[in-house]
């Protein structure tokens, strides 16, 4: 595991963690947060940021903790 990853991997990790803590304002205050929930409908357009922000904690987790390895060119 190189000190990139670990980097990135937390920063994302952090990302997703304050995108989930922040999730309603999110949808309220930014334009496209309106957008998704008039396209979506309230209910659903949180499900689908909730989804984003965990997959976005899942892969920074993962990637932190060297089980995820970024492609090396």
């Amino acid at each position: 595991m190189t000190p990139d990853s670990l980097l990135i991997g937390i920063g994302s990790a952090l990302i997703g963690a304050a995108g989930l803590w922040n999730r309603d304002w999110l949808l309220t205050e930014t334009p496209k947060g309106r957008f998704v929930v008039e396209m979506a409908g309230a209910g659903r357009a949180r499900v689908m940021i909730s989804l984003f922000f965990l997959f976005l904690m899942g892969a920074g987790i993962l990637l932190a903790g060297g089980w995820l390895q970024p492609i090396r060119w």
